[in-house]
């Protein structure tokens, strides 16, 4: 697969291609595939994918291959004449269910979770069209320390994607584990620290897996912490008159502390004629790349990426992670993605902060992501859930990808290398259920019969 192309070279390579049609594919190159441009390369590519079934360009789906991928990918955006667009970026640390969170949003199983930290391994972009809106979200890593880092072993891109994200979009999501009673209090200071990097971007707080939360009177106390009383700089009316550990029922408890937040918004919108409370115009012109930025310029490596990166940290004031918590969010939802609780209503509000704007996908695409590679996300999202010890290492490759025209199904080949026999041989054993449940979820994903078969050997 050739390497990733310039923007010369592509508009070299098809004339009639516009700026629009370059930026889609410039944000498509994560995927390493190649443009079909001239009548050669696209009678290729016509050859290449006659096996597979035919759908409608405007049936939103996940494509199955990596060029039909492209070339809707290049389509132009659908958009009607009073288009809305939002760009929202989901942080957190890790293993607090931010993946999760958005399947639930997206109403799409795309991104791989797992029980154990640090599944996703770089920032993924997910479109979420609805009626007039277009919500790009932008899926993160877990947040981690820079000592944390050096002890996890961490790749520096890993580390870094959570803050370029942060500095691209218009809104924050920032997720907490109300079930963790040890960390739902406090959040990180690299959490905070990246805030206040990006504190003209408005934020939202989001508390996830509160199914696992028996004694929900202790959210409450969390909310209060993590917002340091505080909801867009102004107090929060905390009810003081009545106790809530004399709520003894589950539901008495969650509509107390419903109250709670709905008493702050009607005093805030009933105080004075401030809006709606969405996002203003300043969060657009935080640190927006402009549709020309990167032409002629070199990207910095992953490892002077992260020293830069650990130098804003250090220049934070320390006043601005004295504190339990962030005093600029906007507004505070209580959820559980697993059980999809309340999601509906954090989804409303995304869409109801969205901004007139292009759009910039066609309403059928789901991700930007290549289909080859959701595919060895799944199996690696297998791997890690039955598998016992830490799988980081161990990148399922795909070496063989087709169509079946005589059981009309999708074939999948896939090879795992291990370092040395002892891990193979531990790999070997779960290899049934990895294929097993990845097949289903294959299956679920591509809304087609998937037959996979992994292998797996060991390094050479």
């Amino acid at each position: 697969m050739a390497a990733p192309m310039s923007i010369r070279f592509l508009v070299k390579l098809n004339q009639e291609l516009s700026w629009s049609h370059v930026k889609r594919i410039l944000l498509y190159q994560k995927c390493n595939v190649r443009l079909f441009g001239t009548r050669h390369k696209r009678e290729e590519y016509n050859k290449y994918t006659s096996n597979f079934p035919n759908f409608h360009p405007d049936e939103r789906r996940v494509c199955f291959t990596p060029e039909e991928q492209l070339m809707k990918v290049t389509l132009e955006p659908n958009q009607p004449h009073n288009a809305k667009t939002l760009r929202v970026a989901i942080i957190g640390d890790p293993n607090v269910g931010k993946s999760t969170l958005i399947n639930r949003l997206l109403q799409h199983k795309i991104l791989p979770v797992s029980r154990k930290a640090n599944t996703t391994r770089k920032n993924t972009l997910l479109i979420l069209t609805q009626d007039e809106c277009q919500i790009t979200f932008v899926d993160t890593p877990g947040i981690l320390a820079p000592e944390a880092k050096a002890r996890h072993r961490v790749p520096s891109t890993v580390a870094v994607d959570p803050e370029k994200a942060a500095s691209e979009v218009d809104l924050l999501g920032v997720v907490v584990d109300a079930k963790d009673k040890f960390r739902r209090n406090t959040l990180s200071k690299t959490v905070t620290k990246i805030l206040h990097l990006h504190r003209n971007t408005p934020s939202i707080l989001i508390l996830n897996k509160v199914d696992g939360v028996l004694n929900k009177r202790s959210l409450l106390n969390t909310v209060a912490s993590l917002t340091n009383k505080q909801l867009e700089s102004q107090p929060i009316p905390i009810l003081t008159n009545r106790k809530t550990h004399h709520l003894t029922k589950e539901k008495q408890q969650q509509k107390y502390i419903d109250s709670v937040i709905e008493k702050y918004k009607a005093s805030k919108e009933g105080a004075a004629n401030e809006g709606q409370g969405h996002i203003e115009s300043e969060g657009r012109n935080n640190v927006r790349r402009t549709e020309h930025e990167g032409e002629g310029t070199e990207e910095l490596s992953s490892d002077e990426e992260w020293q830069s990166f650990v130098k804003k940290l250090e220049n934070c004031p320390e006043s601005a992670i004295n504190t339990t918590g962030w005093s600029n969010f906007q507004e505070v939802f209580i959820v559980s993605a697993l059980k999809d609780d309340n999601v509906d209503d954090l989804r409303d509000y995304i869409l109801s902060c969205a901004k007139p704007g292009d759009w910039e996908y066609h309403s059928s695409i789901i991700t930007s992501e290549s289909p080859y590679k959701l595919a060895e996300n799944i199996v690696w999202e297998k791997m890690m859930d039955y598998v016992e010890f830490p799988v980081y290492e161990l990148h399922p490759k795909i070496n063989n990808w087709e169509w079946d025209q005589n059981f009309d199904q999708l074939d999948i080949s896939m090879e795992i290398k291990c370092p040395n026999k002892f891990i193979q041989a531990e790999v070997v054993k779960k290899v049934p259920t990895i294929v097993e449940t990845a097949r289903a979820e294959l299956r679920n994903l591509f809304k087609y019969n998937v037959n996979l078969n992994l292998r797996v050997n060991v390094k050479k």
